[in-house]
């Protein structure tokens, strides 16, 4: 994984300028030691599990999961007649453990999940080249047929969710949810990852400048509770 540390909110902005275009993804986290690795093939999930099958006792537990969210959801949103990828992409975004890891075509907005609630650590932005991935474009298939070479396909989900618009989501689809991106092999070579390092030391005038563009938690999650939240935070002398 090739590490760049980057200086400031400026120089952020240059270094993603000058090497990357609109075929790289990111990817933002509030913790160094956090792998790019799905939210099902971490702990407790991982622990669970009872036999050397993991990935299938994974993939049990996933799709018991999704059958439970579809049927106890109805009240609040009926996803019966959803596409199985909608049903996923919509538990995705409201928190259940699944294969699907979240990135966004929006440096900024890595930058804002990065920076949110960071305890004043070192973060990082991640970012890949989304052309070394083959991309889904069968919504007939579910989320468990894909072909066979495919350790990794990447999903553009269609914009069902006011969240996948504001943060211009997309996801990589893993087959062994537990094994981190940069350490799974793509046409027989390691996936390409680097990792722009943003250190505590310019936190805050990196989210102080990230706001001044528009890039708060109001805009992250549309709605009240996230227009509420950004103004008590700002109210309170944060940002």
């Amino acid at each position: 994984m090739n590490e760049i540390n980057i200086k400031s909110f400026i120089d952020y902005l240059s270094y993603i300028e000058k090497n990357y275009n609109r075929n790289h993804i990111f990817r933002g986290l509030n913790n160094l030691n956090y792998s790019l690795i799905p939210k099902l093939g971490r702990e407790p999930y991982v622990s669970k599990c009872k036999t050397d099958s993991i990935v299938d006792e994974l993939q049990d537990m996933e799709e018991q999961i999704m059958r439970d969210f579809i049927k106890m959801s109805i009240p609040h949103m009926d996803l019966r007649n959803l596409s199985s990828w909608d049903q996923w992409t919509i538990g995705q975004h409201h928190g259940l453990p699944t294969r699907f890891l979240d990135w966004t075509e929006n440096p900024l907005i890595a930058a804002y999940f990065a920076t949110e609630n960071s305890n004043n650590n070192d973060v990082a932005v991640y970012v890949v080249d989304k052309t070394q991935f083959n991309s889904n474009t069968d919504e007939d298939l579910d989320v468990f047929s894909l072909s066979d070479e495919d350790e990794v396909v990447l999903y553009s989900p269609s914009y069902i969710h006011p969240r996948i618009i504001a943060q211009k989501g997309l996801f990589t689809v893993h087959k062994n949810p537990t094994v981190p991106l940069d350490k799974i092999k793509i046409n027989n070579e390691f996936c390409a990852v680097d990792k722009l390092i943003i250190s505590k030391d310019i936190l805050s005038s990196f989210v102080n400048d990230l706001d001044w563009l528009g890039i708060n938690r109001s805009f992250i999650y549309p709605g009240l509770d996230g227009l509420a939240y950004h103004l008590d935070n700002k109210a309170k002398g944060g940002m």
